[in-house]
């Protein structure tokens, strides 16, 4: 990334239940996403947190709406940081497009912001207003959904892995990287977390072998577009889940048969966790 909840299901060694993950440890998360340790899980990452009508990209109520209709739902939310320095989710540097605000998020404090209100996709004012970026990671540990955080240019990485040690949710999170420096420094910063990747050729994965970084601690996003299965082999073969983005390729097939072929040939290709727009589209298409 939108609910992962509507039955119970039963993968390897961990019972979910409905709007609950049961993990004791941050080694019940590297198992979860160990394509070895169990039957390959088909998985749905709703992008932005999965904003549907009335529900804004990158919110709390958003995230509950979604957990009412997919089953183990991985979020991917991004985190900006106002004038004064407080961590919430916003994904666009400008206030703009999401919101009834205007200019760069960065010149308003976060009291500032507190009178701001976020619009849906489709432009329509709703009655939310930003989470901090605490508040959703005391949401998280209860068990809601994994998180994978997106952290906007410009945030320190040290103030994320700080802010999830701090609330005790590093069994769901993961951070996401898009360069192996940072990801080198994420791990130096917090050797616990799990952390996204970008490996998406021989280069890539060359790279993550040199990296240092155990391949427990690796979740591979692998583009925009599908891969040569040999590269998720290679990846599942050292237990690495792989991730592909549909949401400028098969989110916009208009015909819901077709668009459902396509998830489903993405997952049998060997992609394991499906980042898409349409995450209820995406776990029906699943079912």
């Amino acid at each position: 990334m939108r609910t992962f909840f509507s039955i119970i299901l039963f993968l390897g060694t961990f019972q979910l239940h409905a709007q609950s993950l049961d993990f004791k440890s941050v080694e019940d998360l590297y198992s979860f996403f160990d394509y070895n340790a169990s039957e390959p899980k088909q998985l749905v990452s709703a992008h932005r947190g999965g904003p549907y009508i009335g529900y804004p990209e990158n919110c709390i109520p958003t995230f509950k709406h979604l957990i009412k209709y997919v089953d183990v739902p991985v979020i991917e939310l991004d985190v900006e940081m106002s004038k004064d320095s407080v961590m919430f989710l916003m994904h666009d540097n400008e206030l703009g497009r999401t919101t009834t605000g205007s200019g760069s998020v960065r010149n308003y404090t976060w009291k500032e912001l507190q009178k701001i209100r976020l619009k849906d996709d489709e432009g329509n004012l709703t009655k939310y207003k930003f989470d901090t970026f605490e508040k959703v990671l005391k949401w998280t540990k209860k068990g809601k959904a994994l998180l994978t955080v997106d952290v906007k240019r410009g945030v320190p990485f040290e103030k994320i892995t700080k802010a999830i040690r701090d609330a005790g949710v590093e069994k769901y999170a993961a951070v996401i990287t898009y360069n192996w420096e940072d990801a080198k420094l994420v791990h130096q910063l917090a050797p616990e977390l799990m952390i996204s990747v970008t490996i998406m050729d021989e280069k890539g994965w060359e790279e993550a072998k040199a990296s240092g970084i155990p391949f427990n601690r690796m979740i591979a996003f692998t583009g925009v577009k599908l891969q040569d299965t040999s590269l998720y082999e290679k990846l599942h073969k050292e237990g690495i889940y792989c991730i592909s983005a549909t949401f400028h390729t098969t989110d916009k097939v208009q015909d819901a048969q077709n668009r459902t072929k396509e998830y489903q040939d993405a997952w049998d290709l060997g992609v394991d966790i499906i980042a898409t727009d349409l995450p209820i589209e995406a776990f029906d298409a699943k079912k």
